[in-house]
């Protein structure tokens, strides 16, 4: 059998369709996330298929390439992307034993399936494909006018000099109009700025193809193989260097499909860091970006550049960490990535005015707590008002209480769904924080200090609003107080921080219910040279750490708030 790699590529490339242009679930595995699509989606395929024709006008070995895809013939039910998939399931699990007949009876459904998926294609969607496979062919060309300077090659004169500059004139357009698209919800808005920067954008395209014309540069075979490879257009997407993923095609079956793509963009993310200099990771530079895999010039990079310099807590999250939590964002967020975006979880229309459940969405829940008396408010806002606006939203609904305290959480719009019906659940904590592993939960009594995680975090931020009583929740909780305990506190920081949990360290805290202390700030110690942790001043965190505890915490949701700040 092929690689695990290679029948995946086979698999999902039905006429070279690009993988980002089939929606799919984050938390899904590497299989489940492709033997799952319904197909070639038509309308993005006419999308692709259109920016193809356009630019191989002006390039020789693209248009060869599309006078293939046009006259290659849809492949019949028995060899289609969608069987050949399911076999490969079939190797690689163990508890999936339905035969390859009752497959093949399942296709019409399939297909009738499809076409409802076909319909929920947005208008927003269908421009981003064109913006993004634009920018991708952009990427291709760049990529093969630094190589041919790099090797010193004489066909790279003047006239490509000229045509390098014009991409990246184009790029730029392209960044400024995805921004709009993604930022925009409201149809008629997006139709009258999209209209507005149109002719600016075709401008630039065009100036592209003139300029391409001139020079007389041509794609090469190896270039066109690059469209045929799903992965190196999901990079192009990402802001990732189109060969990222390469390392892919080497994996076995087993190895292949144990992740999701999101996992594993994560896993290679962490392993390039490691090989980063110490020095070079205690700032959040391009130069880093570069270094881990991100291309320098991708909107991913200002997005991560400009995430990290907002707020109050640069120095809290490591500098390479802000790759990896961008990457499971737009796992999460990017419409071409995921079918879960919406301008809101519930209710969308309705915005700024609290409300609460009907009785009917309790039955979903699968925790203590009742769904359906969390206050709930969809709250749109400015970045320069969201603390102001927040405040005077809660001031007067929440009020203060003498036998209660306010803590909060910043979050994403999914997660704090998932908090809603399903309760805390503490194995989904991010790893190496302050106080855990992979297992907490983290508070604080400073909204701030919430609103600037989540916003900074997050395209989606949510706040989620906890009213504490002391007597019942807090008083008799066993409770680990690092506030003034400096020492513990730098020995328990530093074990969880450098993942290397040491069994004193697991046995000073697994007999508690929750943590309190400072939260820690990154600074690198040039004698060491170490990256070493600090307490930072006036800070505060809770972390719980019990799942019985938090069991009976989350029925003190209050509140939440989702958030769309512009």
């Amino acid at each position: 059998m092929a690689s695990g790699s290679t029948a995946f590529f086979q698999a999902v490339q039905y006429n070279s369709l690009p993988q980002f242009m089939f929606k799919q679930t984050p938390d899904a595995t590497y299989d489940e996330s492709f033997a799952d699509k319904k197909g070639p989606l038509q309308k993005l395929r006419e999308c692709y298929m259109n920016e193809l024709r356009t630019v191989a006008k002006k390039d020789r070995k693209l248009g060869e390439f599309v006078a293939v895809l046009e006259t290659q013939n849809r492949p019949s039910r028995e060899t289609s992307p969608q069987p050949i998939v399911k076999r490969i399931r079939l190797e690689v699990s163990d508890e999936d034993d339905t035969t390859d007949s009752e497959e093949v009876d399942t296709t019409d459904s399939e297909d009738s399936e499809n076409d409802e998926v076909m319909h929920d294609i947005t208008e927003r969607e269908l421009v981003l494909v064109k913006i993004e496979f634009r920018s991708f062919i952009h990427k291709v060309w760049l990529r093969r006018i630094g190589l041919s300077r790099g090797k010193g090659d004489t066909s790279y004169d003047s006239s490509l000099h000229d045509l390098e500059l014009t991409i990246h004139n184009a790029q730029e357009n392209i960044k400024r109009c995805k921004s709009i698209v993604k930022e925009i919800y409201n149809e008629d808005e997006l139709q009258q700025r999209i209209h507005e920067n149109t002719d600016s954008l075709e401008e630039a395209l065009n100036k592209v193809l003139e300029k391409k014309e001139i020079s007389g540069f041509e794609m090469t075979d190896e270039d066109i193989l690059l469209f045929q490879r799903p992965t190196v257009l999901l990079c192009a997407s990402l802001g990732l260097k189109l060969d990222f993923l390469d390392r892919l095609d080497t994996f076995p079956d087993d190895h292949f499909y144990h992740r999701s793509l999101c996992d594993w963009i994560d896993i290679f993310l962490q392993n390039n860091s490691k090989s980063v200099s110490l020095e070079k990771k205690t700032l959040l530079t391009l130069d880093l970006l570069d270094s881990i895999g991100f291309d320098p010039l991708s909107t991913a990079v200002d997005t991560i550049m400009a995430r990290s310099s907002k707020g109050n807590i640069q120095c809290h999250i490591e500098p390479s960490e802000w790759a990896r939590i961008f990457i499971q964002d737009e796992f999460n967020y990017n419409p071409l990535l995921s079918s879960r975006v919406d301008k809101f979880p519930f209710q969308s229309d309705l915005t700024n005015s609290w409300f609460q459940l009907p009785n009917t969405n309790y039955e979903e829940s699968e925790s203590s707590l009742d769904p359906c008396h969390v206050n709930i408010v969809n709250f749109v806002t400015t970045e320069s008002n969201a603390l102001k606006d927040i405040r005077s939203k809660l001031d007067g609904f929440l009020p203060q209480r003498d036998w209660a305290t306010v803590l909060y959480h910043g979050t994403d719009h999914h997660s704090a769904v998932d908090i809603l019906f399903r309760g805390i659940d503490l194995r989904t904590g991010r790893q190496n924080r302050d106080f855990s592993c992979g297992s907490g939960f983290y508070l604080t009594k400073n909204l701030d200090e919430a609103v600037n995680w989540a916003s900074t975090t997050t395209a989606k931020p949510a706040i989620l609003v906890f009213q504490v009583n002391h007597e019942e929740n807090l008083n008799n909780a066993k409770r680990l107080d690092l506030n003034n305990e400096v020492e513990k506190w730098y020995e328990i920081v530093t074990s969880f921080r450098s993942g290397r949990r040491t069994a004193k360290t697991w046995k000073s805290v697994s007999a508690y219910d929750l943590i309190e202390g400072p939260q820690a700030t990154l600074r690198y110690d040039e004698a060491s040279p170490e990256l070493l942790w600090k307490p930072k001043p006036s800070s505060y965190q809770m972390c719980l750490i019990s799942d019985d505890f938090a069991e009976t915490f989350e029925k003190t949701l209050h509140s939440i708030i989702f958030l769309e700040v512009s």
